[in-house]
């Protein structure tokens, strides 16, 4: 993917992951007077190559803004599909090198369930348990991490390595059907689909993230916890507008949020109190798996994000 000259482009990035608060954050950040969001909130552009002709129309800057004045404006967007994929980190800096790159991360374990709840509640999981499906994907992880990583090291630059072993046998991967029926991974929109109903793969956060770190400068990026985020939003929304650059603003204040600080869009993270309990077997079989990428993921970044 690339930018066009003279034409506008991101000065931020919300990358991820998903079903971690990036909608309820998006709200609160265009409440900023200095924040413009246009656009799709997810264009999915360095993943995908979505809305290619249009993405530079999304903006507000031709070259982002490291320190922004008081009469300055910014704006970015929020893919979540940026954190996990291998390519994008590659992509993003080789376009936008001084972007600043935002994540936010939630309980891997809630963040799976809360993805499963999702799609099924859309209608894309007919048929298998979320208990069925965890099984396979733990089965999985070890393949597709390798592989992502090797795309991600491939100076090819290309998504060719993410579909295959290492010995170029093409990976397979269950299809959520009964039957333990599976498919390959041969294409870019394979592994999109995969993506959208990846619920434990999706939540091993220590390889996504230390993709960025390896990318991009320390000072250019910016990571939350959802769980405090929803605890203390006036709190983190300062930490950001601070990391953006951008002048103080009081978020709590503002007419168009209070339905959000309310309790609206912040019951977001909330929600699986609204959902059948979770098998406590199956509970307990991902907080063992993720336990040391958990611990992989602090000694990382040197946040103790209480997990487990």
């Amino acid at each position: 993917m690339k930018l066009v000259d003279g034409r506008t482009r991101p000065d931020f990035l919300f990358i991820g992951g998903a079903k971690c608060g990036s909608t309820s954050f998006a709200i609160y950040l265009d409440a900023h007077p200095q924040v413009w969001i246009g656009g799709p909130k997810e264009p999915n552009f360095w993943s995908w190559g979505r809305y290619a002709k249009e993405y530079q129309d999304f903006f507000v800057n031709e070259s982002p803004i490291v320190r922004p004045a008081a009469e300055d404006r910014v704006s970015g967007e929020f893919s979540t599909s940026y954190l996990l994929h291998p390519l994008a980190p590659r992509r993003v800096y080789g376009a936008l090198p001084q972007a600043k790159i935002i994540l936010m991360l939630r309980n891997p374990v809630d963040r799976a369930y809360s993805h499963y709840m999702m799609a099924k509640s859309r209608g894309f999981e007919p048929d298998c348990s979320f208990d069925e499906i965890v099984r396979r994907e733990i089965e999985e992880a070890p393949v597709l991490l390798e592989s992502h990583q090797r795309c991600f090291t491939d100076i090819n630059g290309t998504i060719a390595s993410c579909l295959t072993r290492a010995d170029g046998v093409p990976i397979r991967v269950a299809s959520h059907q009964y039957g333990g029926a599976s498919t390959e991974l041969t294409s870019n929109r394979d592994l999109r689909n995969y993506y959208f109903r990846s619920y434990v793969f999706r939540s091993i956060y220590h390889d996504q993230v230390k993709r960025w770190m390896t990318t991009f400068p320390a000072n250019q990026l910016l990571i939350l916890q959802s769980e405090q985020f929803f605890e203390e939003p006036a709190a983190h929304m300062s930490r950001a507008i601070s990391f953006l650059g951008l002048q103080d603003f009081d978020f709590a204040a503002t007419p168009r949020l209070e339905k959000i600080w309310g309790g609206g869009v912040t019951r977001a993270l909330n929600k699986a109190a609204d959902y059948r309990e979770m098998n406590p077997e199956t509970r307990s079989l991902l907080e063992s798996f993720f336990r040391p990428w958990n611990t992989k993921l602090s000694g990382l970044t040197g946040m103790d994000f209480g997990w487990g």
